[in-house]
């Protein structure tokens, strides 16, 4: 891996030295390569593999730091979201603010599927101060009979309403490779310049989809675990094929190096939401699988990790999806993601009415989560 410089920089400045400490960080060996031409300097720093093989390193590590204009690939791309180097936790810039270990945890609300009263419902949670906003408009159901999103109408609303509001960041769900350029299309069309997050859900399980998720970046990708997940070692492999740039083979099979260098989309945020519940009296709809956020942690796993208590709790009965959240963010999850609708005089959600939380009740999920993160600190 070779980290280019900005123009102007020498090997002594400071820029320099910080990439240099970063790379002996995560356990490689760094060599700066300084070139005077006749107006400027070009410094390039060679990462060579140390401890750890430069191939296995995510870009994320490098291309944010101060002076840093490019970064080249001399070998195929071979990261995971498994610990390398210092195993040091990757952050996703949202608006203003940022999702990932160490920053407070982000709640992040909005209705189960976007209907026609999305901007009322946005409204009130932006007067709340809630600007990260979830909204599915293609769902895959279980059941053909039920409602499956408004599609692109609800990407519209959906991404009109962000706008209005001043949304810094949408989270909604995709399930076909067509719907990131119908979500890309609309959202140039509406002029919404907040950060859309696509999601790949419980149900989702294609391959073509996450293979068109890894070759853009334009739009970070979270990933929940499937419902029959055991393990976080299948969760997380759900995620992984994101991380796999274009690879080109021959017409012999062969596979081609010099062609397949760049790495996939590093930009991935983790959500659990529960698996299989084989308890036929069991209270929740899903079993809730919190703990696997603090298995991530000790293996030291850099994506974002977050929760989703609407699903595995499945109801507000008995405030299950609060109760169910508490004790989510005994693991410190860096986001949540929690289903609202308007209370049940004012309307019914089209889908997952029953987990959703009233909205004249997200003052009480916010002080659950502000006091979570002052103690966190």
């Amino acid at each position: 891996m070779i980290i280019q410089m900005e123009v102007g920089l020498a090997a002594d400045t400071e820029e320099v030295r910080r990439v240099m400490r970063e790379a002996q960080d995560y356990g490689l060996i760094a060599i700066p390569q300084e070139n005077q031409g006749t107006n400027f300097c070009i410094v390039q720093i060679h990462l060579q593999d140390g401890k750890t093989k430069a191939r296995t390193i995510p870009e994320f590590a490098f291309c944010n730091l101060p002076g840093v204009a490019n970064i080249i690939r001399v070998t195929p791309s071979a990261i995971s979201i498994s610990a390398n180097g210092t195993g040091k936790s990757h952050c996703i810039k949202l608006g203003s603010s940022s999702i990932g270990h160490g920053f407070p945890c982000q709640l992040i609300a909005g209705p189960c599927t976007v209907d026609q009263h999305i901007d009322k419902i946005i409204g009130r949670l932006v007067e709340m101060g809630i600007t990260y906003i979830r909204g599915g408009c293609w769902k895959p159901r279980s059941d053909p009979f039920s409602f499956p999103g408004f599609g692109k109408k609800g990407v519209r609303w959906l991404l009109e309403a962000a706008k209005n509001h001043n949304v810094e960041a949408v989270f909604t769900e995709v399930i076909d490779s067509t719907h990131i350029s119908d979500i890309e299309k609309i959202q140039k069309e509406t002029g919404y310049e907040g950060k859309i997050v696509l999601w790949v859900g419980a149900r989702t399980s294609n391959p073509t989809l996450m293979q068109k998720l890894s070759r853009q970046k334009q739009f970070p990708v979270m990933v929940k675990n499937g419902i029959r997940d055991r393990s976080v070692a299948e969760w997380v492999a759900r995620a992984e094929p994101l991380l796999v740039g274009e690879k080109h083979w021959d017409e012999d099979g062969q596979f081609i190096e010099a062609l397949s260098l760049g790495q996939g989309n590093d930009q991935i945020l983790l959500c659990l939401r529960g698996v299989e519940n084989t308890d036929p009296q069991s209270t929740f709809r899903f079993a809730p699988n919190h703990e696997w956020i603090s298995v991530a942690r000790a293996r030291k796993y850099w994506a974002p990790i977050g929760v989703d208590p609407s699903h595995s709790a499945g109801t507000m009965e008995n405030d299950l999806v609060i109760l169910n959240l508490e004790s989510a963010l005994v693991h410190k999850p860096d986001f949540v993601l929690l289903e609202t609708y308007f209370d049940p005089h004012e309307g019914k959600a089209l889908c997952d009415a029953k987990q959703a939380v009233p909205l004249s009740r997200m003052a009480e999920v916010q002080k659950i989560v502000a006091s979570h993160n002052k103690k966190i600190r």
